[in-house]
């Protein structure tokens, strides 16, 4: 009899061990299928956040390629208008100078036509008349006559205003004034006399242009070409960001389970080791993001400059 009470004791001693190392396997089955769970639940938050960034910056993109395409067609029509420009530039210049050649061919024709030409009695600015008055020569700067008296010279501020009319004399010669009008175009033309649309800046009121003046020698090539690998950064540093956040809320999952494990008694090393190592991952992609943010920098200075067109 006290033989059998002590094989039931053993049995059941057995059997406690037995249930005690099902329990502890029970607990790790647990907290494996715990931690599979937040990992899931922190990929599932994780994947929603970086979907949302990348939605976000897919508009950001076609916003851009959109704004990058007005800008493209407003930089046709200002090549087309400058060339138009240009054209009616050249057309009114020539015009100019053929009206200006033939207006001083005329003038010159008259005055070469003007010796021997009697104008009999004249009276000169200054009050004095002149009898039998004959011309003899006229240039800029007067007329040269013969009169009853003998020989002399009208200077062009002296000459009567029918004469100065006729022989285009004196500071209101329109001869001299387009001449004048002439050297400021080309002043403003360039020193070589050339036509310098090129660098012309279109005034703000120009209704092809818009609220905001432009020089045309902007290049919008290399302005598209920046703002797009601007964009392309700002996808993957947005991409980096949720990345990092999934890692760190990783880490923390970990380092939870670990205080949850020491709190019970039970092993925490692996969930410490696994928490570092989320932890080092982030660290490295906090690096790389760094190096991408630099980079967008240098390109945001260098758009900058772009714009301006330095």
């Amino acid at each position: 009899m006290f033989e059998e009470s002590k094989i039931w004791v053993t049995l059941f001693l057995v059997g406690l061990i037995i249930s005690f190392s099902y329990y502890i396997h029970y607990q790790d089955t647990v907290d494996d299928a715990n931690l599979a769970l937040q990992q899931s639940q922190s990929r599932l938050a994780s994947m929603k956040d970086l979907l949302s960034v990348k939605k976000k910056s897919w508009n950001e993109k076609e916003r851009i390629v959109n704004k990058i395409k007005a800008e493209a067609e407003k930089n046709t029509t200002l090549l087309g208008a400058q060339e138009t420009l240009g054209q009616r530039y050249n057309k009114a210049d020539s015009d100019f100078k053929f009206a200006l050649e033939s207006m001083r061919e005329s003038v010159e024709r008259t005055r070469n036509n003007a010796p021997g030409t009697e104008l009999g009695e004249i009276k000169l600015a200054n009050g004095k008349t002149l009898l039998n008055v004959k011309i003899r020569k006229v240039d800029e700067s007067g007329i040269s006559f013969i009169h009853a008296d003998g020989v002399g010279t009208m200077p062009s501020d002296q000459v009567p205003e029918n004469l100065k009319e006729q022989y285009d004399l004196g500071p209101n010669a329109l001869v001299s004034m387009i001449q004048q009008a002439q050297i400021a175009l080309l002043q403003e033309a360039g020193t070589d006399g050339t036509n310098n649309l090129s660098s012309l800046e279109i005034p703000a009121s120009s209704p092809s242009v818009g609220p905001i003046a432009k020089k045309i020698t902007v290049d919008d090539s290399k302005i598209k070409s920046i703002k797009l690998r601007m964009a392309e950064l700002d996808s993957r540093i947005a991409n980096y960001n949720g990345l990092v956040a999934q890692y760190r809320t990783a880490a923390q999952s970990h380092q939870s389970l670990a205080e949850a494990a020491k709190y019970r008694g039970v092993p925490s090393t692996r969930h410490t080791e696994n928490a570092n190592k989320n932890l080092a991952q982030a660290a490295l992609l906090e690096n790389q993001k760094a190096s991408l943010v630099e980079e967008r920098g240098k390109l945001a200075v260098e758009l900058d400059y772009a714009i301006r067109g330095k």
